[in-house]
């Protein structure tokens, strides 16, 4: 059994799997001693016996709060609960919920059917091309780590895209962690926090976004609908769903009238 076992953990390195995320005993019991051993029954245990989250992953969770908003947190999982909520008294193979404590709300007990990883979150561009796209010609088109390295940063190795918002930073490879990437994904929840109120009048008006354009003949400040464009042209991932069809279709007609 032990040959077989780490038969079962070369097999998996070899197929750039990390072997301490599967139970490897599952895995040699259905391929090779109740199975045929063939590739299809191999890939059916390794997919029936990954195990999809371990304590220290870090995972997003969607939280519900006032007013019908949602939002989403980053963390560590620090342990696994019962359905109870209660502690495993030993590892389990298939736990029901887990533990965590992001940063910006209070701790939650999360079923693992809700929980996310948070790479699934971001889009990581490694191509030096796009990564440094644009990039500032005083440092020869290369940007730099943004970290924390202190007066020398190395260059930026990698893009890290949220995918909600579509905002982005650049990393060097040692600085591409969950705990960076988590903090991206936080400024974006800092900038719909403080955009709440402009939410919630959207939703509750959606054609409050196609008023009427500022005529500055008559006034100096910019109409409250110009206002709410504003926002969407900056923020358009917080711009509730009617309100930003509709805005794209007011986009539409002015762009007809003005080639009229």
């Amino acid at each position: 059994m032990r040959e077989m076992r780490e038969s079962a953990r070369e097999y998996l390195e070899r197929e750039g799997r990390d072997p301490e995320r599967y139970n490897i005993d599952g895995i040699v019991r259905d391929a090779w001693v109740n199975g045929n051993g063939s590739d299809d029954v191999w890939k059916a245990a390794v997919e029936k016996h990954h195990i999809r989250f371990m304590v220290g992953d870090w995972v997003r969770i969607t939280v519900e709060v006032e007013d019908g908003l949602t939002e989403h947190h980053y963390g560590p999982i620090e342990n696994f609960r019962k359905p109870d909520g209660n502690f495993y008294r030993r590892n389990v193979a298939k736990p029901h919920a887990a533990f965590l404590y992001p940063e910006y709300t209070r701790s939650h007990v999360v079923p693992l059917s809700e929980l996310v990883a948070e790479i699934e979150d971001f889009e990581i561009v490694t191509e030096w091309s796009q990564v440094h796209e644009g990039g500032p010609q005083h440092n020869y088109g290369v940007y730099q780590c943004i970290g924390g390295h202190g007066p020398y940063p190395p260059p930026a190795t990698v893009m890290v895209i949220h995918k909600v918002s579509g905002r982005k930073k650049r990393f060097c490879d040692a600085c591409n962690t969950p705990e960076k990437r988590a903090d991206l994904a936080d400024e974006a929840l800092m900038y719909q926090r403080n955009a709440k109120q402009t939410i919630l009048e959207l939703r509750a008006d959606p054609t409050l976004i196609t008023g009427p354009v500022t005529d500055y003949r008559e006034v100096w400040e910019k109409s409250d609908a110009d206002v709410y464009r504003e926002f969407a042209d900056t923020f358009p991932w917080l711009v509730p769903a009617p309100a930003a069809e509709m805005y794209a279709a007011w986009k539409e007609q002015q762009g007809a009238r003005a080639a009229a």
